[in-house]
C-alpha cells in the first residue's frame, strides 16, 4: 500500500469559525439577517493540495446533489472521467471544517458510494491524498 505523508496543513490558515452575520444597510429589507457561511472550498488550500497529488490528478471545488437532498459543496479529486473519483462532503454544511464524508466512484458507469467518515477537514484531506496515491499505484 502506498502512503503519502507530510506534515503540511492542507487547509487555509485562519479559516476556522469564520461564519458571520452580515450587517446590511437595508436591515429591514430582504437581505436582513443574511449570514455568510464559509464552505469546504473556502477552507481548503488547493495549491498545497495539488502539489501533493500524483501527476494528472486534480482537486477542485464542486457542487453535487446527493439523492434528493439539497446541493452540497464538495472537494472532488479526479484524473479523467473514466478513472476513479473521490468526493469529500461535510456532514454538516454549516461546519465545513468538521466531520467529512468520503464518497468514491470506482469508474464512470458506477454509482458513487459512501466509504468512510473522518472527524476533521484537515484529516480528511490527508486521507484523500493517501487514497489518490493508492488509486495511482
Amino acid at each position: 500500500m502506498t502512503r503519502h505523508e507530510t506534515d503540511a496543513d492542507l487547509t487555509r490558515p485562519g479559516t476556522e469559525n469564520r461564519t458571520e452575520t452580515t450587517d446590511t444597510t437595508a436591515s429591514d429589507g430582504p437581505l436582513a439577517g443574511i449570514r455568510r457561511t464559509e464552505t469546504v472550498a473556502d477552507r481548503t488550500d488547493f495549491d498545497r493540495l495539488r502539489a501533493e497529488l500524483p501527476d494528472g490528478w486534480r482537486a477542485k471545488p464542486d457542487i453535487v446533489q446527493f439523492g434528493s437532498g439539497p446541493l452540497a459543496e464538495t472537494v472532488t479529486f479526479e484524473r479523467t472521467a473514466t478513472d476513479p473519483k473521490l468526493i469529500l462532503k461535510p456532514t454538516d454544511p454549516s461546519d465545513p471544517g468538521g466531520e467529512i464524508e468520503f464518497h468514491e466512484r470506482s469508474e464512470a458507469r458506477v454509482a458513487r458510494r459512501s466509504t468512510r467518515t473522518v472527524d476533521t477537514l484537515q484529516r480528511a484531506l490527508r486521507v484523500a491524498v493517501n487514497r489518490v496515491h493508492q488509486f495511482d499505484a
